[in-house]
């Protein structure tokens, strides 16, 4: 029974959910239950024939059962090592005395032990070889005379006198009086020594004490009750910190004694057998399967024997020091009566005496260092170990029996996804519907009326066995939302300051750690629709105001972008409290000050931008306008991302009317047209630099070689370019590739990858991107081209209807501030709210949900979570229509690059800040993890503890702290009963809930 307990106070190492037994645990359990069946035939053999010990799994029995067992088997553990102290000479007045000792003072057995070496004589003596040499003298083959010579060794041997002397006693306190002390067994034996040098000598001189152990047996004294010397060990199963059989403090006492007496016996009985090879007896005919305990009976076993009764007549040994005494036991109990205990008690007691009975004709009998005596001690020490380490299996049996009739209820062992998809399906019949947590999957539109542009989703993916899904699903938090007129502003530049309004939804979850394990992977993934787009910016929220974006993307076109989160916790509040109790104040104030940081960083912000509606109204169009202009639109991200063309140059503007005349009151197609005719002249502009770049390229190619037009045209002639075509033809050629510059038919990628289609007015790469191929330089002209404000030649006048009178707007037509108009009025809101709550304060959450985190969870485990995004991102980009998707990593420098242009387009959009974006939603994910020190089937079984309950208590917490409400205010009614039973710290006054922030 030994691979199931171990002489140490360490717990038992925890074990993965999704590893499986190894082939030495399985090996372990299957010796378990070998030795069981054999140890249980043997107590058949005890028993009545009526009789029929199983063990505990095999019986069908009730959970209070296995508190008896446990009581059952310590008090026959208890019994037995006091018989076996009786064996080695403890008397009932001695234990009487031990007992009294015990009530106020600690009561030891020390083990002490001397050597000393002397020299006792020398001795000489003379040894004759075995072989004789004969020399024979002859004359005429007859003998005249022979001799005959030997080899004699002159021998000195040194004899010394070892001695030993030991001694057990019983000690209280330190034992420094004599009458604090009385033996239990001392013995004193010699043995003579012989070497063949006098020195060194073979042992040393004196050696005291040559060994000494002490151990502590206040807890087994104690056990025993003031009027008898019954042990009656109890579980008090009233108190907060029992939670099973096996995990309770009374438990832990007994396991704390019996692991020590362990190894108190082992290192006694190691000492003792270091002995034997001493004594020249043993040491040349010693059998060591005369020291083999095994033959004692060990009366601790996991068993369970139906119709047992603890009416039975008592017929126990009448020579065992101690006995257990009948006490009355439930109807129905299956745990091994008392005379049942007794019967093997008895056992074991004359099965100790027989063995001594056999190693007295072994050892041998007077004032040497190993007698019978010497033998007799060691073997009843590791049947005190024996018994202790069964007594150990035991327990961990009972608790192993919890363990697989929990899986053997659920039908498998519960992993973290399992618990965490759970979970989901809990919250469902926990939450009311108004506050139910909801997945975080989010459709960028404009409005109800209006398609979706795009996606935005935190997803998590199954790690490890378990789980509903092996796809990809959205985590669920506990959402609020809303709208508020005040804006948020984050810093494009040093100089430069973006405002936004929009939908504000902040975002609790809540992630549950199982020793270690979280069973999912976070990412945020954001995917566009073809022919849609919208900008994603993910950062931090640092004040009520204010949005600090570390990392920006635009994505367009059936893009996916995945970024993976990387998660990491800090401390609790109880247990930053008590790390920084004992130090200085001003170490305190540093640890605050940085603690106040980290809260801050849980509040992960993601901003989405619909670049449409900005679209519209940086060029001062009607709402709707760009709706269903597919091939505008991507025309203006290019010339805005790929150029970078002023917004000022492309939008509608009052005098865009025929020959630069005034309109008034346009119309939403009117100032459609005008944008059009913008982009078209913009176009023409960029063709007619290309055009001419690449025409003085020519000029300097043929400057260069004079002979390369006339080499071309032979190529040419005889059907291509020969070997001897000059360098500046393929240059030329490459121009005349580009079908005309700007304005070629082919189908090319605009920036990041979005396609263009195949109609696009500007689908072609710049003429500059060949050059910069053969390392020429841009000429200044391609330049001039492309950065210097050209005026175009003023477009015809689109057909129009009649225009109202000036100064009244169209019917049907809403009238659109011009862009100058709506800066003026951000500006004019601003200044009239300044001072003013712009709402939550996003960044007092973490504070808040901190104090209610020290406040309510008793458990101290929620751990504050840090969300950050991974160093490297996943992009899925299709180039065109009908080509297949590509994937790509983005590491650091990408990263970078996608930043710059979706600054790069929201300066355009804002015209440098002064255009607010009124068409964004920022979420505000603020996460904590409930950490559990074990897996989820050992939380339930050593803990007794329903992670469930945990799980919902933190949950409410949080969700509590987020909806301003009352935790009872959220679940249904059906539920209030049972979560105020479980969590009756959430029954709290309204006055203590969290309110709106200060």
């Amino acid at each position: 029974l030994k691979p199931f307990f171990h002489p140490s106070l360490a717990s038992k190492p925890e074990i993965s959910q999704a590893k499986q037994p190894d082939m030495a645990q399985l090996m372990d359990a299957r010796l378990f239950e070998q030795k069981l069946d054999s140890a249980l035939a043997r107590v058949r053999q005890v028993l009545d024939a009526n009789k029929d010990p199983k063990p505990a799994t095999d019986v069908h029995h009730q959970y209070g059962d296995k508190y008896l067992l446990v009581e059952s088997m310590t008090n026959a553990a208890i019994a037995s090592q006091i018989n076996c102290l009786a064996a080695l000479g403890l008397s009932q007045e001695q234990l009487m005395k031990l007992k009294a000792w015990a009530k106020d003072s600690q009561v030891s057995l020390l083990f002490r032990a001397e050597e000393r070496c002397s020299f006792v004589r020398e001795v000489s003596r003379e040894e004759e070889h075995p072989t004789k040499h004969v020399e024979e003298v002859s004359t005429l083959q007859s003998v005249v005379s022979s001799l005959t010579s030997k080899v004699v060794t002159t021998i000195t041997e040194y004899f010394w006198n070892f001695e030993v002397q030991y001694e057990l006693i019983a000690i209280r306190g330190v034992g420094a009086a004599e009458e604090n002390r009385f033996v239990i067994q001392r013995r004193k034996g010699q043995s003579e020594l012989k070497t063949t040098t006098k020195s060194p000598p073979p042992h040393p001189e004196a050696k005291v004490p040559s060994h000494s152990s002490e151990i502590a047996i206040s807890w087994l004294l104690q056990m025993l009750p003031e009027q008898s010397i019954s042990p009656e060990f109890r579980i008090d199963r009233n108190v907060a910190t029992c939670r099973t059989p096996r995990r309770n403090e009374d438990v832990d006492k007994a396991f704390e004694y019996f692991a020590k007496l362990a190894k108190w016996t082992e290192k006694v009985a190691k000492y003792l057998v270091h002995l034997f090879p001493i004594d020249p007896f043993t040491a040349s005919k010693l059998d060591s399967s005369a020291l083999d305990a095994g033959v004692v009976l060990v009366p601790v076993l996991p068993m369970l024997i139906a119709g047992s009764s603890s009416e039975e007549e008592n017929a126990g040994a009448a020579d065992c020091l101690v006995q257990l005494s009948n006490a009355p036991a439930p109807s129905g109990c299956t745990i091994p009566s008392v005379p049942d205990l007794n019967r093997l008690l008895a056992e074991e007691l004359r099965s100790l005496k027989q063995k001594d009975s056999e190693m007295a004709q072994v050892f041998p009998t007077g004032d040497t260092i190993v007698t019978h005596k010497e033998a007799f001690l060691h073997v009843t020490l590791r049947h005190l170990c024996e018994v202790s380490q069964r007594w150990g299996g035991a327990l961990e049996y009972v608790e192993d029996m919890l363990r697989k009739q929990l899986v053997a209820a659920i039908g498998k062992e519960v992993s973290p996804a399992d618990f965490a998809a759970y979970m989901k399906f809990h919250y469902r019949k926990l939450f009311k519907e108004a506050y139910a947590p909801g997945p975080f999957s989010f459709a960028i539109r404009r409005s109800d009326s209006h398609g979706p542009e795009g996606t935005l989703s935190i997803e998590e993916e199954v790690v490890g066995a378990g789980g509903d899904s092996n796809i990809k699903t959205p985590i669920v938090t506990m959402s609020g939302v809303s709208s508020s007129a005040n804006h948020m502003h984050f810093d494009l530049s040093a100089s430069t300051q973006v405002s936004f309004g929009g939908e504000r939804h902040l975002h609790a979850w809540l992630s549950h750690k199982f020793s270690g394990q979280t069973g999912a992977k976070l990412s945020l993934v954001s995917r566009a629709r073809q022919f849609s787009s919208m900008m994603v910016l993910v950062g931090r929220v640092t004040s009520a105001t204010s949005f600090e974006p570390s990392y920006a993307a635009i994505v367009q076109n059936k893009d996916e972008l995945t970024i993976p989160l990387d998660l990491s916790t800090i401390p609790t509040p109880k247990e930053f409290k008590d790390a920084i109790e004992s130090l200085s104040p001003e170490m305190q104030s540093f640890a605050k000050a940085f603690r106040a940081m980290q809260l801050e960083s849980t509040l992960f912000g993601i901003l989405v931008v619909q670049i449409k509606p900005q679209l519209e109204k940086v060029l001062n169009l009607a709402d709707d306008s760009l709706t269903k202009e597919i091939k505008l639109t991507q025309d203006l991200m290019q010339l805005f991302i790929k150029y970078q063309i002023p917004s000022d140059l492309l939008s509608f503007t009052a005098s865009d009317g025929p020959d630069g005349s005034e309109l008034v009151a346009p119309t939403a197609a009117e100032r459609l047209a005008a944008v059009k005719e913008h982009v078209k002249a913009m176009h023409e502009m960029i063709r007619g630099s290309q055009d001419e770049e690449i025409a003085e390229r020519r000029q300097e190619e043929s400057w260069n070689n004079p002979f390369g037009a006339e080499m071309a045209a032979k190529g040419k002639k005889g059907g291509g370019k020969g070997k001897g075509a000059p360098r500046g033809s393929a240059v030329m050629d490459s121009m005349d590739l580009m079908g005309g510059g700007m304005m070629g038919g082919c189908s090319q990628q605009m920036a990041f990858g979005a396609p263009m289609p195949a109609c696009s007015l500007a689908c072609s790469a710049p003429a500059a991107a060949p050059m910069m191929a053969f390392g020429a330089a841009p000429t200044p002209q391609a330049t001039r081209g492309v950065c210097l404000s050209v005026a175009a030649p003023p477009p015809p006048a689109a057909p129009r209807p009649a225009t109202p009178p000036r100064g009244r707007p169209a019917q049907g037509q809403p009238s659109q501030p011009s862009p100058a108009e709506d800066a003026q009025q951000w500006s004019q809101q601003q200044g009239s709210s300044a001072g003013l709550s712009a709402g939550r304060d996003f960044t007092q959450v973490p504070r808040e949900m901190d104090e209610r985190f020290e406040q309510l969870d008793t458990d101290s485990a929620l751990r504050p979570t840090i969300i950050d995004p991974a160093s490297t991102w996943t992009k899925k980009a299709q180039k065109a229509l009908l080509d297949s998707p590509t994937t790509s990593s983005l590491g650091k420098s990408e990263q970078k690059t996608e930043k710059d242009a979706a600054f790069d387009l929201l300066d355009a959009l804002t015209k440098s800040g002064a255009l607010p974006l009124s068409h964004a939603s920022l979420h505000v994910v603020v996460a904590a993890t409930h950490c559990f020190d074990k897996t989820v089937t050992e939380t339930v079984v050593r803990e007794n503890a329903n992670p469930i309950e945990k799980v919902e208590r933190s949950s409410l917490i949080m969700a509590s702290t987020i909806h301003q409400q009352p935790p009872m205010a959220l679940i249904n009614e059906s539920q209030q009963s049972r979560v105020g039973a479980a969590s009756p710290m959430l029954w709290l006054k309204d006055d203590d809930v969290i309110t709106a922030s200060d």
